[in-house]
Protein backbone atom coordinates (compact mmCIF):
# COMPACT_ATOMS: atom_id res chain seq x y z
CA UNK A 1 0.00 0.00 0.00
CA UNK A 2 1.38 3.42 -0.99
CA UNK A 3 2.05 5.85 1.86
CA UNK A 4 0.92 9.50 1.71
CA UNK A 5 2.29 12.15 4.08
CA UNK A 6 -0.16 15.01 4.77
CA UNK A 7 1.26 18.39 5.76
CA UNK A 8 -1.04 20.97 7.39
CA UNK A 9 -1.44 23.45 10.26
CA UNK A 10 -3.73 22.94 13.26
CA UNK A 11 -5.57 26.16 12.43
CA UNK A 12 -7.40 24.33 9.62
CA UNK A 13 -7.37 20.82 11.00
CA UNK A 14 -10.95 20.18 9.83
CA UNK A 15 -9.78 20.52 6.22
CA UNK A 16 -7.03 17.98 6.87
CA UNK A 17 -9.56 15.53 8.34
CA UNK A 18 -11.76 15.83 5.25
CA UNK A 19 -8.87 15.32 2.82
CA UNK A 20 -7.42 12.52 4.95
CA UNK A 21 -10.64 10.52 4.63
CA UNK A 22 -10.58 10.94 0.86
CA UNK A 23 -6.93 9.88 0.67
CA UNK A 24 -7.66 6.76 2.75
CA UNK A 25 -10.66 5.96 0.54
CA UNK A 26 -8.31 5.97 -2.47
CA UNK A 27 -6.28 3.22 -0.80
CA UNK A 28 -3.35 5.15 0.68
CA UNK A 29 -1.77 4.61 4.06
CA UNK A 30 -1.80 8.08 5.65
CA UNK A 31 1.00 9.56 7.76
CA UNK A 32 0.58 12.94 9.48
CA UNK A 33 1.44 14.58 12.81
CA UNK A 34 -1.61 14.42 15.04
CA UNK A 35 -0.48 17.09 17.50
CA UNK A 36 -0.88 20.88 17.89
CA UNK A 37 1.73 22.90 16.02
CA UNK A 38 3.41 23.88 19.27
CA UNK A 39 4.20 20.21 19.98
CA UNK A 40 5.75 19.57 16.60
CA UNK A 41 9.02 17.58 16.75
CA UNK A 42 12.24 18.86 15.09
CA UNK A 43 12.00 19.44 11.33
CA UNK A 44 14.48 16.59 10.77
CA UNK A 45 11.84 14.10 11.91
CA UNK A 46 9.20 15.32 9.48
CA UNK A 47 11.82 15.28 6.72
CA UNK A 48 12.54 11.62 7.47
CA UNK A 49 8.84 10.78 7.27
CA UNK A 50 8.43 12.72 4.00
CA UNK A 51 11.45 10.92 2.54
CA UNK A 52 9.90 7.54 3.37
CA UNK A 53 6.49 8.45 1.89
CA UNK A 54 5.46 7.70 -1.70
CA UNK A 55 3.72 11.06 -2.11
CA UNK A 56 2.80 14.21 -0.18
CA UNK A 57 -0.41 16.21 0.22
CA UNK A 58 0.34 19.84 1.13
CA UNK A 59 -2.54 21.80 2.68
CA UNK A 60 -1.14 25.28 2.93
CA UNK A 61 -2.85 28.33 4.45
CA UNK A 62 -2.16 31.01 7.08
CA UNK A 63 -1.95 30.39 10.84
CA UNK A 64 -5.27 32.18 11.26
CA UNK A 65 -7.99 33.84 9.20
CA UNK A 66 -6.56 37.35 9.54
CA UNK A 67 -3.12 36.61 8.04
CA UNK A 68 -1.87 35.88 4.52
CA UNK A 69 1.61 34.51 5.29
CA UNK A 70 1.58 30.72 5.13
CA UNK A 71 1.86 28.70 8.32
CA UNK A 72 5.48 27.62 8.74
CA UNK A 73 5.08 23.84 8.95
CA UNK A 74 3.35 23.11 5.62
CA UNK A 75 5.55 25.69 3.87
CA UNK A 76 8.78 24.08 5.11
CA UNK A 77 7.55 20.54 4.54
CA UNK A 78 6.29 21.42 1.05
CA UNK A 79 9.65 22.87 0.04
CA UNK A 80 11.39 19.74 1.31
CA UNK A 81 8.96 17.43 -0.54
CA UNK A 82 9.69 19.26 -3.80
CA UNK A 83 13.43 19.04 -3.17
CA UNK A 84 13.06 15.27 -2.72
CA UNK A 85 11.03 15.11 -5.99
CA UNK A 86 8.00 13.59 -4.30
CA UNK A 87 4.67 13.54 -6.20
CA UNK A 88 2.59 16.31 -4.63
CA UNK A 89 -1.05 17.39 -4.46
CA UNK A 90 -1.37 21.04 -3.44
CA UNK A 91 -4.36 22.65 -1.68
CA UNK A 92 -4.21 26.40 -0.96
CA UNK A 93 -6.30 28.87 0.97
CA UNK A 94 -6.88 31.94 -1.31
CA UNK A 95 -4.31 34.77 -1.07
CA UNK A 96 -1.86 32.74 0.99
CA UNK A 97 1.74 33.84 0.39
CA UNK A 98 3.70 30.80 -0.76
CA UNK A 99 7.41 29.92 -0.82
CA UNK A 100 8.87 30.54 -4.28
CA UNK A 101 9.41 26.83 -5.02
CA UNK A 102 5.67 26.16 -4.54
CA UNK A 103 4.35 29.12 -6.54
CA UNK A 104 4.53 27.50 -9.99
CA UNK A 105 4.45 23.88 -8.92
CA UNK A 106 1.00 23.08 -10.33
CA UNK A 107 -2.45 24.56 -10.70
CA UNK A 108 -3.64 23.92 -7.12
CA UNK A 109 -7.12 23.44 -5.73
CA UNK A 110 -7.99 26.74 -4.03
CA UNK A 111 -10.84 27.10 -1.55
CA UNK A 112 -11.62 28.86 1.73
CA UNK A 113 -10.36 26.64 4.56
CA UNK A 114 -12.89 28.17 6.98
CA UNK A 115 -15.96 28.08 4.74
CA UNK A 116 -17.65 24.68 4.49
CA UNK A 117 -19.84 25.86 1.60
CA UNK A 118 -16.79 26.89 -0.42
CA UNK A 119 -15.22 23.50 0.31
CA UNK A 120 -18.28 21.72 -1.05
CA UNK A 121 -18.31 23.92 -4.15
CA UNK A 122 -14.73 22.86 -4.83
CA UNK A 123 -15.01 19.20 -3.89
CA UNK A 124 -14.64 18.17 -7.56
CA UNK A 125 -11.28 20.01 -7.73
CA UNK A 126 -10.15 18.37 -4.50
CA UNK A 127 -11.05 14.93 -5.81
CA UNK A 128 -9.40 15.59 -9.17
CA UNK A 129 -6.09 16.52 -7.51
CA UNK A 130 -6.16 13.41 -5.34
CA UNK A 131 -7.04 11.16 -8.29
CA UNK A 132 -4.21 12.70 -10.33
CA UNK A 133 -1.88 11.99 -7.42
CA UNK A 134 -3.00 8.36 -7.28
CA UNK A 135 -2.53 7.90 -11.01
CA UNK A 136 1.02 9.22 -10.74
CA UNK A 137 1.76 6.79 -7.92
CA UNK A 138 0.29 3.88 -9.90
CA UNK A 139 2.63 4.55 -12.85
CA UNK A 140 5.78 2.44 -13.16
CA UNK A 141 8.96 4.28 -12.12
CA UNK A 142 10.70 6.42 -14.73
CA UNK A 143 11.94 9.90 -15.56
CA UNK A 144 10.20 10.59 -18.89
CA UNK A 145 7.22 13.00 -18.89
CA UNK A 146 5.04 10.26 -20.39
CA UNK A 147 4.97 6.51 -20.97
CA UNK A 148 3.81 4.73 -24.11
CA UNK A 149 1.99 1.59 -23.07
CA UNK A 150 1.78 0.30 -26.63
CA UNK A 151 2.42 1.24 -30.25
CA UNK A 152 1.25 -0.57 -33.39
CA UNK A 153 2.64 0.35 -36.82
CA UNK A 154 1.21 -1.25 -39.99
CA UNK A 155 2.33 -0.78 -43.58
CA UNK A 156 -0.41 -1.97 -45.95
CA UNK A 157 0.67 -2.40 -49.56
CA UNK A 158 -2.36 -2.71 -51.82
CA UNK A 159 -2.65 -4.79 -55.01
CA UNK A 160 -2.33 -1.53 -56.97
CA UNK A 161 0.98 -0.72 -55.23
CA UNK A 162 -0.20 2.17 -53.04
CA UNK A 163 0.87 2.23 -49.38
CA UNK A 164 -1.24 3.02 -46.33
CA UNK A 165 0.61 3.57 -43.04
CA UNK A 166 -1.55 3.01 -39.96
CA UNK A 167 -0.15 3.80 -36.51
CA UNK A 168 -1.80 3.42 -33.11
CA UNK A 169 -0.22 4.83 -29.94
CA UNK A 170 -1.37 4.57 -26.35
CA UNK A 171 0.23 7.00 -23.91
CA UNK A 172 -0.07 7.79 -20.21
CA UNK A 173 1.18 11.11 -18.84
CA UNK A 174 3.47 11.44 -15.83
CA UNK A 175 3.10 15.21 -16.00
CA UNK A 176 0.88 17.56 -17.99
CA UNK A 177 1.37 16.84 -21.72
CA UNK A 178 -0.24 18.29 -24.83
CA UNK A 179 2.21 17.62 -27.69
CA UNK A 180 3.80 14.42 -28.97
CA UNK A 181 6.41 14.21 -31.71
CA UNK A 182 6.36 11.43 -34.32
CA UNK A 183 7.74 10.84 -37.82
CA UNK A 184 7.21 8.67 -40.87
CA UNK A 185 10.50 7.67 -42.43
CA UNK A 186 12.27 5.20 -44.70
CA UNK A 187 13.95 3.49 -41.75
CA UNK A 188 17.63 2.75 -42.36
CA UNK A 189 17.32 3.25 -46.11
CA UNK A 190 19.21 6.39 -47.16
CA UNK A 191 19.16 5.88 -50.93
CA UNK A 192 18.30 8.98 -52.95
CA UNK A 193 15.50 7.05 -54.63
CA UNK A 194 14.01 5.96 -51.26
CA UNK A 195 11.45 8.73 -50.95
CA UNK A 196 8.51 8.96 -48.56
CA UNK A 197 5.85 11.38 -49.75
CA UNK A 198 2.19 11.95 -48.99
CA UNK A 199 -0.11 11.22 -51.92
CA UNK A 200 -1.50 14.72 -51.41
CA UNK A 201 -1.37 17.42 -48.74
CA UNK A 202 -4.50 16.12 -47.02
CA UNK A 203 -3.94 12.36 -47.24
CA UNK A 204 -3.91 11.75 -43.50
CA UNK A 205 -6.29 11.71 -40.57
CA UNK A 206 -6.29 11.12 -36.81
CA UNK A 207 -8.87 9.93 -34.32
CA UNK A 208 -8.75 9.37 -30.57
CA UNK A 209 -9.95 6.07 -29.15
CA UNK A 210 -9.06 5.63 -25.49
CA UNK A 211 -9.87 8.98 -23.78
CA UNK A 212 -11.81 10.30 -26.79
CA UNK A 213 -14.67 11.52 -24.61
CA UNK A 214 -12.50 14.21 -22.99
CA UNK A 215 -9.67 14.98 -25.44
CA UNK A 216 -9.29 16.02 -29.07
CA UNK A 217 -6.21 15.32 -31.19
CA UNK A 218 -4.93 16.92 -34.37
CA UNK A 219 -1.90 16.44 -36.65
CA UNK A 220 0.56 19.22 -37.43
CA UNK A 221 2.92 18.31 -40.29
CA UNK A 222 6.44 19.72 -39.86
CA UNK A 223 8.92 20.53 -42.69
CA UNK A 224 9.70 17.28 -44.54
CA UNK A 225 12.69 15.71 -46.28
CA UNK A 226 12.76 12.94 -48.90
CA UNK A 227 13.34 10.33 -46.18
CA UNK A 228 11.21 11.71 -43.36
CA UNK A 229 7.80 13.26 -42.66
CA UNK A 230 7.96 14.63 -39.09
CA UNK A 231 4.72 15.65 -37.42
CA UNK A 232 3.22 16.57 -34.06
CA UNK A 233 0.11 15.23 -32.42
CA UNK A 234 -1.48 18.07 -30.45
CA UNK A 235 -3.93 17.20 -27.69
CA UNK A 236 -6.61 19.52 -26.28
CA UNK A 237 -7.10 19.89 -23.41
CA UNK A 238 -3.68 18.66 -22.21
CA UNK A 239 -3.39 15.28 -20.52
CA UNK A 240 -3.23 15.56 -16.74
CA UNK A 241 -0.74 13.40 -14.81
CA UNK A 242 -1.92 9.80 -14.93
CA UNK A 243 -4.39 10.29 -17.81
CA UNK A 244 -4.29 7.87 -20.74
CA UNK A 245 -4.93 8.54 -24.41
CA UNK A 246 -5.05 6.29 -27.44
CA UNK A 247 -4.81 7.83 -30.91
CA UNK A 248 -4.87 6.27 -34.37
CA UNK A 249 -3.28 7.90 -37.43
CA UNK A 250 -3.48 6.93 -41.08
CA UNK A 251 -1.33 8.24 -43.94
CA UNK A 252 -1.57 7.57 -47.68
CA UNK A 253 1.98 7.67 -49.10
CA UNK A 254 3.82 6.60 -52.20
CA UNK A 255 5.10 3.03 -51.83
CA UNK A 256 8.87 2.50 -51.61
CA UNK A 257 8.83 -1.17 -50.49
CA UNK A 258 10.22 -3.64 -53.11
CA UNK A 259 7.91 -6.58 -53.86
CA UNK A 260 10.17 -8.88 -55.87
CA UNK A 261 13.72 -10.21 -55.62
CA UNK A 262 14.56 -8.44 -58.88
CA UNK A 263 13.45 -5.06 -57.47
CA UNK A 264 15.31 -5.68 -54.21
CA UNK A 265 18.53 -6.77 -55.93
CA UNK A 266 18.46 -3.60 -58.03
CA UNK A 267 18.00 -1.16 -55.14
CA UNK A 268 20.55 -3.01 -52.97
CA UNK A 269 23.24 -1.87 -55.40
CA UNK A 270 22.41 1.81 -54.89
CA UNK A 271 24.50 3.95 -52.48
CA UNK A 272 22.74 4.34 -49.14
CA UNK A 273 21.16 0.88 -49.07
CA UNK A 274 21.47 -0.31 -45.44
CA UNK A 275 24.14 -2.95 -44.90
CA UNK A 276 22.09 -4.19 -41.94
CA UNK A 277 19.54 -5.51 -44.45
CA UNK A 278 22.11 -8.00 -45.79
CA UNK A 279 22.24 -10.96 -43.42
CA UNK A 280 23.73 -14.43 -43.89
CA UNK A 281 24.20 -13.84 -47.60
CA UNK A 282 20.54 -12.86 -48.08
CA UNK A 283 19.18 -9.45 -49.04
CA UNK A 284 16.18 -8.26 -47.04
CA UNK A 285 14.00 -5.18 -46.85
CA UNK A 286 11.57 -3.97 -44.21
CA UNK A 287 10.35 -1.49 -41.63
CA UNK A 288 12.11 -0.02 -38.59
CA UNK A 289 10.74 1.25 -35.27
CA UNK A 290 12.86 3.57 -33.09
CA UNK A 291 12.28 3.27 -29.34
CA UNK A 292 13.22 6.55 -27.66
CA UNK A 293 10.92 6.30 -24.61
CA UNK A 294 9.85 3.69 -22.11
CA UNK A 295 7.25 1.42 -23.69
CA UNK A 296 5.40 -1.71 -22.67
CA UNK A 297 4.98 -3.19 -26.15
CA UNK A 298 5.42 -2.47 -29.85
CA UNK A 299 3.99 -4.20 -32.91
CA UNK A 300 5.38 -3.83 -36.43
CA UNK A 301 3.47 -5.31 -39.34
CA UNK A 302 3.86 -5.31 -43.11
CA UNK A 303 0.86 -6.36 -45.22
CA UNK A 304 1.90 -7.57 -48.68
CA UNK A 305 -0.37 -8.85 -51.49
CA UNK A 306 -0.35 -12.65 -51.71
CA UNK A 307 0.71 -12.56 -55.34
CA UNK A 308 4.19 -11.49 -54.15
CA UNK A 309 5.45 -14.56 -52.21
CA UNK A 310 7.82 -14.16 -49.24
CA UNK A 311 10.79 -16.57 -48.95
CA UNK A 312 11.91 -15.73 -45.40
CA UNK A 313 11.60 -13.18 -42.58
CA UNK A 314 13.99 -11.89 -39.94
CA UNK A 315 14.15 -9.32 -37.14
CA UNK A 316 17.04 -7.21 -35.86
CA UNK A 317 17.61 -5.19 -32.69
CA UNK A 318 20.17 -2.42 -33.20
CA UNK A 319 21.61 0.20 -30.89
CA UNK A 320 20.17 3.57 -31.93
CA UNK A 321 23.48 5.41 -31.49
CA UNK A 322 26.12 3.01 -32.81
CA UNK A 323 23.78 0.94 -35.04
CA UNK A 324 25.52 -2.15 -33.70
CA UNK A 325 23.64 -5.42 -33.41
CA UNK A 326 22.32 -6.36 -29.96
CA UNK A 327 22.88 -10.11 -30.29
CA UNK A 328 20.87 -11.18 -27.23
CA UNK A 329 17.85 -9.04 -28.07
CA UNK A 330 18.02 -10.12 -31.73
CA UNK A 331 17.94 -13.78 -30.72
CA UNK A 332 14.93 -13.12 -28.50
CA UNK A 333 12.86 -11.36 -31.16
CA UNK A 334 13.49 -14.05 -33.79
CA UNK A 335 11.60 -16.65 -31.77
CA UNK A 336 8.41 -17.92 -33.37
CA UNK A 337 6.21 -16.44 -30.63
CA UNK A 338 7.60 -12.95 -31.44
CA UNK A 339 7.92 -12.88 -35.24
CA UNK A 340 5.51 -14.47 -37.71
CA UNK A 341 4.42 -14.69 -41.32
CA UNK A 342 0.73 -15.42 -41.77
CA UNK A 343 -1.26 -15.81 -44.97
CA UNK A 344 -4.82 -14.72 -44.36
CA UNK A 345 -7.21 -17.12 -46.15
CA UNK A 346 -10.08 -14.65 -46.05
CA UNK A 347 -8.08 -11.85 -47.67
CA UNK A 348 -5.65 -11.30 -50.53
CA UNK A 349 -2.68 -10.44 -48.32
CA UNK A 350 0.03 -11.98 -46.19
CA UNK A 351 1.13 -10.35 -42.94
CA UNK A 352 4.65 -10.21 -41.52
CA UNK A 353 4.41 -9.28 -37.84
CA UNK A 354 6.81 -8.55 -34.96
CA UNK A 355 5.55 -8.20 -31.37
CA UNK A 356 8.12 -7.05 -28.79
CA UNK A 357 7.29 -6.80 -25.07
CA UNK A 358 8.92 -4.77 -23.67
CA UNK A 359 11.31 -3.14 -26.17
CA UNK A 360 14.63 -1.68 -25.07
CA UNK A 361 15.04 2.10 -24.91
CA UNK A 362 17.43 3.61 -27.49
CA UNK A 363 17.09 0.62 -29.81
CA UNK A 364 15.88 0.26 -33.39
CA UNK A 365 13.78 -2.79 -34.19
CA UNK A 366 13.84 -3.90 -37.83
CA UNK A 367 11.24 -6.27 -39.29
CA UNK A 368 12.68 -7.69 -42.53
CA UNK A 369 11.39 -9.86 -45.39
CA UNK A 370 13.02 -11.57 -48.37
CA UNK A 371 10.78 -11.61 -51.46
CA UNK A 372 10.95 -14.33 -54.09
Amino acid sequence: MAKCFISYSESYRSVMEMIKKLVETLGFEVDCFDEPDINRPPIQLSQQRIASADCVVIIIGPKNREETISAPWPAEEGVYAIAKEKPVALFIHPNTQLPESLQNLQTPARFNFWDINDQMRNIHNILKHLLDLKRRIDLPPGTQPFLYTKSISRNRISRTGSLTVQIYSEVVARQECSRFHHALDTGLDNRKSAIIKLVNDNSYYIETTLGSESHRASIEIAPCTDQQIPYFVNVEPPLAPGERLGYQREFEVQNWFPLTQVELKKISEEPGFPLEYIQDGKIYYGDVYDVFYEMEAITLAIHIPRRYPIKSIRALALSSTARTLNVGETEKINKKEVISLVTLPESSEQVICLNVRPPLINHRYALLYEPE
